[in-house]
């Protein structure tokens, strides 16, 4: 009635001054000894319910509401369960007060504490931890709040996880939580005129969900993990899309937050670029051996002599596999998610371009074989490295030297037989650093076919001797023979 007849503020404000305590799920005040209970939480909710879904306006009318007995507006007058139980509260499939910025800055303040508080207290100084059901209903707020089609279920019928443990020789399959991720990603595109998705409030939910080992939706049928979930929600945040977010993300204390959480995945997805991938990589050593961050990190962007030097005394200590072939694992396997996207689809000269801001295939290379090296046991090395060259040879199509992908032949030249593209060449300690080939165990026959498939690009050589011989020639294009012994190996064997 007070909708049709335009006065909703007025009728609030009677309410307001008639059940104070009932629209605050508040005790009454005490005379002498007499006790009073709190009003019945159904009646709490169903009071504001009413109020919500009453009219557009109407949320911002209860939180105007001024208390006559805390002198405080209607949000900080009220208790703090009384406001995780608001803050579920959905009206026409949207989570309304979760926009407001009240509302919004408290329940960020909440988890930002949750995240930071020491793990041996269970109790903190704002109460006990918050309740699962809680966070997960903060998740499914913030998507149906953003119109995606995850916050409508879609996602039960359009994805599938797999989580296979081995990967059958030469089937050219590589299982990897990205591979979900592309798909989850369609699934977060925000409607226009949503205000977004807000991503401080998603990324600070999951963090303690996945931080418990807790599903992100209390449902059966989950078709991906809450950290694939997480992952995802990084990748995106702070990208530019075609919607205008209602909020600034706070990229700096979400940053913060994945350190806190230990969640080197996040992390990762959430800085992106070089220093992304970095430590996406890291995070797969770390899982595999007993090594730190910084170690792993180390491994990563050393030498290779200090390298082999590291990871040799980690595998002595460890029981290899009892059987002699070899078989990839889930970080194997993921790394060559990596290879095959990463490297293998390169498409273009432009790629090669450090300048550009984005991972070339010859960085990306680089971590992909270091990584691999770390995660396989020594005496297993001789057997991956034939089992890599078989499916990177399916790959590259690679028959007798040729190959229909040059360019991708070019940038395994240049990952695996180059000591330092950063530095040059020094000639008096050449020897000491290892050829990343030899190191990873690669045979000499298939390391010169590559070189064969790829004769004639400049893309095959590093950039500083890419510019020497150019000059030295004059920019002359005939500067590369194309005669090449397969039957002369390119590298010590081993």
């Amino acid at each position: 009635m007070a909708v049709g007849r335009r006065c909703l503020p007025s009728a609030i404000l009677m309410l307001n001054a008639t059940i104070p305590n009932e629209l605050r799920w508040r005790a009454p005040k005490t005379l002498g000894l007499a006790s009073s209970q709190r009003p019945s939480l159904g009646l709490f909710l169903a009071l504001v319910k009413i109020i919500l879904e009453s009219n557009d306006v109407a949320t911002r009318c209860l939180l105007n509401m001024m208390d006559e007995e805390s002198g405080s507006l209607y949000w900080f007058s009220i208790d703090d369960d009384a406001r995780l139980a608001l803050t579920l509260l959905s009206v026409r499939g949207k989570h309304v007060l979760l926009q407001e910025p009240e509302v919004r800055g408290w329940v960020l303040s909440r988890l930002k504490e949750e995240i930071e508080s020491p793990a041996e207290f269970a109790y903190n100084a704002k109460g006990p931890p918050l309740p699962d059901t809680w966070l997960r209903m903060v998740v499914t707020g913030v998507f149906c709040n953003a119109g995606c089609e995850i916050g409508m279920g879609l996602d039960t019928i359009l994805i599938t996880n797999s989580k296979s443990e081995s990967l059958p020789a030469y089937d050219g399959k590589a299982e990897s939580y990205r591979g979900d991720m592309l798909h989850v990603q369609e699934l977060l595109v925000p409607q226009k005129d949503s205000g977004g998705i807000d991503y401080d409030l998603l990324i600070a939910a999951l963090l303690l969900i996945a931080s418990r080992g807790c599903d992100w939706r209390e449902r059966e049928g989950i078709r991906f993990s809450t950290q694939t979930l997480l992952n995802t929600v990084c990748d995106m945040a702070g990208r530019k899309t075609d919607v205008e977010n209602a909020f600034i993300f706070d990229g700096a204390t979400v940053m913060r937050q994945c350190a806190l959480s230990n969640n080197l995945q996040a992390a990762a997805f959430l800085v992106g670029g070089k220093k992304g991938m970095v430590i996406e990589c890291a995070d797969l050593i770390v899982s595999h051996l007993e090594v730190t961050v910084k170690d792993a990190e180390i491994a990563l962007m050393g030498s290779l002599a200090a390298l082999q030097e590291s990871v040799v005394p980690l595998y002595e200590s460890l029981t290899p596999q009892a059987e002699s072939t070899f078989k990839p694992g889930i970080g194997h396997q993921h790394i060559m998610w990596l290879l095959q996207h990463q490297v293998l689809n390169v498409h273009t000269y432009g790629e090669f371009d450090c300048a550009t801001g984005k991972i070339s295939p010859v960085y990306a290379g680089q971590l992909c074989f270091r990584s691999w090296y770390c995660l396989t046991h020594t005496s297993m090395l001789r057997n991956s490295a034939k089992w890599l060259e078989g499916w990177l040879r399916g790959k590259l199509e690679l028959t007798n030297g040729k190959s229909p992908r040059r360019l991708a032949c070019a940038a395994l030249v240049r990952t695996l037989l180059w000591v330092n593209e950063a530095e040059g060449l020094d000639l008096s300690d050449a020897d000491d650093e290892p050829l990343l080939a030899a190191v990873i165990g690669f045979n000499g026959q298939f390391m010169a076919e590559l070189a064969q498939a790829c004769c004639g690009l400049i893309q095959s050589i590093p950039p500083y001797l890419a510019e020497e011989l150019m000059s030295s020639f004059g920019g002359g294009s005939n500067m590369f023979s194309s005669d090449v012994k397969l039957s002369e190996p390119v590298m010590p064997q081993q």
